[in-house]
């Protein structure tokens, strides 16, 4: 049987605490590229998404899309002024219908 009072250990192993017998490997450049690149997405990541929805959606926000919107209907009421005048002008003024009778 082992003595095991002064070591703690069996098997007449010496003893080691753990991480003093691992050994790490050297840090080089292109471990410290990769953790910057992850800790850089890592920061970037959850507001990326809102800049990506901002850009996308920049005429909403700057008025461009109210501008594009004013010129449009003002366009279809110009057309439809238009058509109705044309209308009249071919097919006769509109029936009218009295209902107060």
């Amino acid at each position: 049987m082992a003595d095991t009072t002064n070591t703690g250990t069996s098997f007449n192993r010496p003893y080691k605490p753990f991480g003093f017998n691992v050994k790490v490997p050297e840090i080089g450049e292109r471990t410290l590229q990769q953790a910057g690149d992850t800790l850089g997405e890592i920061v970037k990541s959850p507001v990326e998404p809102l800049f990506t929805f901002l850009e996308e959606n920049e005429n909403v926000f700057n008025g461009d899309i109210n501008f594009q919107m004013n010129k449009i209907f003002a366009q279809s009421f110009t057309i439809g002024s238009a058509m109705r005048m044309e209308d009249e002008k071919i097919n006769g003024a509109a029936p009218k219908f009295d209902m107060d009778c």
